[in-house]
């Protein structure tokens, strides 16, 4: 079975885009996998465009070669949207040789362990709050917090994630300093910020009940100074864990030593060598592990580098319902998995995508065991919704 053609399809995802990589072969299986190049990674489009020349014509089951092909071809640029691009590729031909042999994709990374995955209520109420236009209801104020939080332990959930606010105004606004919203490079920490992360930790709190988990995003948003104040501040609290980007694994590691929380970190890293001295430097608690952009063959290969230093992981996924059921093959096969992260707002309309969407139940996904990912995008859904001009980091701003 060959390649036969790679071509990309965008589709309209509200305030965002979804981007989709459809892989056909010389026998008509088509692979699917989805990427993204609205969270800092514009251009990934036109480094496939490149790359795909390399593999129409090749075994689809050759998956690793033509990897390591790639990594070899751009080896001087490794990472970043060429190793996206390259993870992009690699998801899609597993995709098409699972189904080819009529089994689920966990099949070809060694069985599945769990038949389900614990997950997360990732970007609670976040999304609600930045976007109510598309997810509702919508939250203006604390008491919207703690509705959303007891909606979540009322639907079965176990933990939740949220990010930075600042409360004190009119309506809530997100903190993203990191992501120049606002832009303060120094990614400076005051009394003002603590007292609003405090304040809307404590507002999920009183909604969810004691027995929530309770996780936070700090993103790229604070240097170690600051986020040891902070995590000072917030000790009295009880968190699942604290996440944090950070480019050094040695300052990281730090933050962790003074932190009375557990910290999680990683997820925009690609490539065992990029996690690796994180691992050394024991940088984290919990290794966040992006199998989109990996890919999930690789990526599975980090798990096992995290299993070798005593750590757990958790897949990054706050992209699609394509990229969640690629993470829930990932989940299912190893064996240090955490927990997972999954979206649980979702637009109106997204289960019109796809064949099938995620199945979660009392605050687990269900791993599906049909061939391939288990969903298939239906292309004329995609393309009957196309793609905005806007959406992404590069095109937000607070209004």
């Amino acid at each position: 079975m060959k390649v036969d053609a790679v071509e990309t399809i965008v589709c309209d995802a509200g305030w965002r885009n979804y981007y989709f990589l459809k892989l056909s072969t010389d026998n008509g299986i088509v692979g699917w996998s989805e990427y993204d190049e609205g969270f800092g990674s514009p251009g990934v489009t036109a480094v496939i465009e490149q790359l795909k020349h390399r593999l129409i014509g090749q075994d689809v089951n050759a998956h690793e070669r033509f990897v390591q092909l790639a990594n070899s071809l751009t080896r001087p640029a490794p990472g970043s949207v060429i190793g996206q691009a390259i993870g992009c590729l690699e998801n899609a031909l597993l995709d098409a040789k699972a189904k080819a042999l009529g089994v689920p994709c966990y099949e070809l990374l060694g069985g599945k362990v769990r038949d389900k995955a614990r997950v997360y209520w990732s970007h609670c109420p976040t999304w609600r709050i930045n976007h109510p236009k598309f997810y509702g209801p919508a939250v203006k104020d604390l008491d919207g917090v703690r509705a959303t939080a007891a909606e979540a332990r009322e639907r079965g959930f176990t933990a939740l994630k949220t990010n930075l606010f600042i409360h004190d105004e009119d309506e809530p606004y997100a903190w993203r300093a990191g992501f120049a919203i606002p832009f303060l490079p120094e990614l400076t920490v005051d009394k003002r910020l603590i007292r609003n992360i405090r304040t809307h930790l404590e507002a999920l709190r009183e909604g969810a009940g004691p027995d929530m988990g309770l996780l936070i995003d700090f993103n790229f948003n604070a240097k170690p100074e600051g986020l040891i104040r902070v995590l000072k501040e917030l000790a009295d609290l009880d968190l699942f864990w604290v996440e944090i980007d950070m480019a050094n694994p040695r300052s990281l590691a730090d933050v962790r030593r003074h932190s009375p929380h557990p910290i999680s970190s990683c997820e925009t890293l690609i490539g065992m060598r990029s996690f690796l001295p994180y691992f050394e430097h024991q940088a984290m608690d919990v290794a966040i592990i992006d199998a989109v952009w990996n890919g999930v063959w690789q990526a599975t290969k980090i798990a096992a580098l995290a299993e070798a230093h005593e750590i757990n992981v958790a897949p990054h996924n706050f992209y699609g319902d394509l990229c969640t059921m690629m993470n829930a093959h990932f989940a299912a096969v190893v064996p240090n998995l955490h927990i997972m992260e999954a979206d649980i707002d979702r637009l109106p309309w997204e289960s019109e995508l796809y064949t099938h969407s995620p199945e979660y139940k009392a605050g687990f996904l269900i791993i599906p065991d049909r061939p391939g990912w288990g969903t298939e995008p239906i292309e004329e859904a995609l393309r009957a919704r196309p793609p905005k001009v806007t959406g992404g980091l590069l095109q937000y701003k607070r209004s």
